[in-house]
């Protein structure tokens, strides 16, 4: 599988979180997680139309792929996101260095991620990751030395 390269000017990611780790006890918790963002419509409360980017982030590496990570699963906060009456979080995703990984499917960021762990030739710095899911598929950036 194929990436490039980018400097990516970061962001900000609003949202809702879990610390999770790759077991299967932790990739239950994201399901979960899914499960509770359309539950909870975060995408209307944040004033995004249906169709909008969703954000994923994964920060606060433990170790590495190994250990446990904080996830948010939300949006990139824009100028008119409405006052929010529920708990969500905030995270700066920093200016940096990424490795980019693209899939026309939305469903296939799981085999991504695998391609990843799986490879040697990644100076992974653990720092913040994340992806930008869309009906045109999903860009996953993952940080890098």
């Amino acid at each position: 599988m194929e990436y490039e390269i980018v400097d990516y000017d970061g962001m900000t990611i609003i949202g809702i979180s879990s610390r999770v780790d790759n077991s299967d006890a932790g990739f239950k918790k994201i399901e979960l997680l899914w499960k509770e963002f359309f539950k909870r419509d975060i995408k209307r409360k944040l004033g995004l139309e249906v169709d909008a980017e969703i954000c994923e982030a994964y920060l606060d590496y433990e170790s590495d792929a190994n250990g446990p990570y904080t996830i948010i699963l939300g949006a990139m906060l824009h100028p008119h996101v409405p006052p929010m009456n529920e708990e969500l979080v905030m995270h700066h995703i920093e200016k940096g260095r990424y490795a980019k990984f693209h899939t026309a499917n939305p469903n296939g960021i799981l085999d991504i991620w695998k391609h990843i762990w799986g490879r040697t030739d990644l100076n992974r710095r653990y720092a913040c990751d994340f992806e930008l899911i869309s009906s045109q598929g999903v860009d996953v950036y993952v940080s890098v030395k």
